[in-house]
C-alpha cells in the first residue's frame, strides 16, 4: 500500500471522518459523565499519542507534531507540576532516539496518565479540524454524526437511493472523491486529499 506521508496539506475528508468518528465513539462512552471537560494537559497529550499511533502506521511527519503537542502539554502543566511530568518524559525520549523511542512513549503516555473520554473526544475533534480545514467551521462537537454526513455527502460518491421500500438488496460500499462533489458553505479552497494526490493517505484513502 502506498502512503503519502504529508502532515499540511489542503486535507483528507476519509481522515476527518475517521477522528469524527473516534470522537463520537468517546462522546458516547463519557455520555454519563455529563460535569466532565476536557482537560488542556490531557488532551494534548492525547493529541500526541494519536499522531504517535499515526507514525506507527507509517506517516512518519506526524512524530514532530506529536513532540509539539506534548511541549504544550507541558506548558499546560506548567503552573500546576509536581514532580515529573509524563508529557515531559515522553517528549525527552523522542527527541533523543526519535522512532526507536516510539514504542517507548506510547508506553510511557499509556502508564503515564489517565485520560477521561472528554480528553479524547477532544483531542480526535480538533485532529479532524486539522486533518480537512476546508470544513472546519461547519464540523460540530455537538453534531459529531451531523458533521460526518455533511463531509461525506461533499466529499464522498454515494450511491443514490433506488431501490424501492421493503425490497431487499445489498449496495456497494461508496467510492470516496478527493475533491469537492459540490459547493459547500466552507472556506473558498478546492480540498484535494493530502496534497493533490489522487488518493489520501494510503492510495485508497485509508488510515
Amino acid at each position: 500500500m502506498e502512503i503519502h506521508d504529508e502532515l499540511m496539506t489542503p486535507g483528507c475528508p476519509q481522515c476527518a471522518v475517521k477522528h469524527l468518528s473516534a470522537a463520537l465513539y468517546h462522546v458516547a462512552k463519557g455520555a454519563v459523565r455529563k460535569d466532565v471537560f476536557p482537560d488542556p494537559y490531557m488532551t494534548c497529550v492525547c493529541t500526541a499519542y494519536i499522531n504517535l499511533v499515526e507514525v506507527r502506521t507509517g506517516y512518519h511527519s506526524h512524530l514532530w507534531y506529536a513532540v509539539g503537542a506534548l511541549v504544550r502539554a507541558e506548558e499546560h502543566m506548567a503552573p500546576r507540576m509536581v514532580g515529573e511530568c509524563v508529557a515531559r518524559e515522553a517528549r525527552l525520549m523522542l527527541e533523543q532516539y526519535g522512532e526507536e523511542a516510539l514504542i517507548d512513549a506510547l508506553n510511557c503516555i499509556r502508564e503515564g496518565t489517565v485520560p477521561d473520554h472528554a480528553d479524547w473526544a477532544a483531542a480526535h475533534f480538533d485532529e479532524a479540524r486539522r486533518e480537512l480545514p476546508a470544513m472546519a467551521d461547519l464540523m460540530s462537537i455537538g453534531d459529531l454524526i451531523g458533521s460526518i454526513e455533511r463531509i461525506r455527502e461533499a466529499y464522498f460518491d454515494l450511491p443514490e437511493a433506488t431501490v424501492a421500500e421493503g425490497e431487499n438488496t445489498t449496495q456497494e460500499e461508496p467510492v470516496m472523491a478527493t475533491a469537492k462533489k459540490k459547493a459547500v458553505p466552507a472556506k473558498g479552497t478546492k480540498c484535494a486529499c493530502k496534497g493533490g494526490k489522487t488518493a489520501c493517505k494510503g492510495g485508497k484513502c485509508k488510515k
